[in-house]
């Protein structure tokens, strides 16, 4: 049986940027004898199966998870940001941004009535 496999690595950005590798298998094969197979050693494969960084066309996989005809197995990388403070982040610079827009105003209409105070 064929199934192709990649690895993202944290230069890649994500993106793929070489073909999937082609790995011939037998029958009712799991993602865990795959990776085997590809010559990753056992502890290497616990960690990204822990990590959940490995994933059969963009669904995380487990170890026992069977592979069929064609399957691409994706190995992930890791995440260099959390992306829940992220979005913490962004959430606070819009509410700063937000407050600086409001406070601008405030101040041009204070600079406009000193103006036309005599």
């Amino acid at each position: 049986m064929l199934v192709h496999w990649l690895e993202l690595g944290p230069a890649d950005g994500g993106v793929l940027v070489s073909m999937p590798k082609p790995l011939n298998v037998p029958e009712k094969t799991t993602v865990e004898q795959a990776l085997q197979a590809i010559g990753l050693s056992s502890e290497r494969i616990a960690l990204l199966l822990k990590e959940r960084a490995v994933a059969v066309y963009g669904l995380y996989a487990t170890e026992g998870m069977l592979l069929h005809p064609g399957d691409r197995i994706e190995i992930l990388d890791g995440l260099s940001f959390d992306p829940m403070e992220s979005r913490r982040r962004r959430a606070q610079h819009k509410v700063l941004t937000k407050r600086q827009k409001e406070l601008a105003k405030y101040e041009r209409r204070s600079r406009k009535q000193s103006k036309t105070v005599p």
